[in-house]
């Protein structure tokens, strides 16, 4: 999951869209896929490029806009058990 950090999603490949690192770190071998992860606010974005069965996680707080989450990535931080 870590080599998120250095690529991007796009339609033609995945059926996804955009990177999963911030601005600047883009193709950048760090940690910044983790922090993404953990220090933004998440929202879904549904039928990605009209597709009803691609759905990933755009950001929705006031930080720079593009950055994407499949449900995979957040899985890794935010436990969704419900019976915790």
């Amino acid at each position: 999951m870590g080599a998120h950090t250095l690529g991007s999603a796009k339609v033609e490949n995945s059926g996804y869209k955009g990177t999963w690192s911030g601005e600047g770190s883009e193709g950048v071998f760090d940690n910044d896929y983790y922090i993404q992860m953990l220090t933004r606010g998440w929202g879904p974005e549904r039928s990605v490029n009209g597709d009803e069965g691609r759905n990933q996680w755009k950001t929705v707080d006031n930080g720079p806009e593009g950055g994407m989450m499949l449900n995979s990535d957040l899985a890794l931080a935010y436990d969704n058990n419900s019976e915790h």
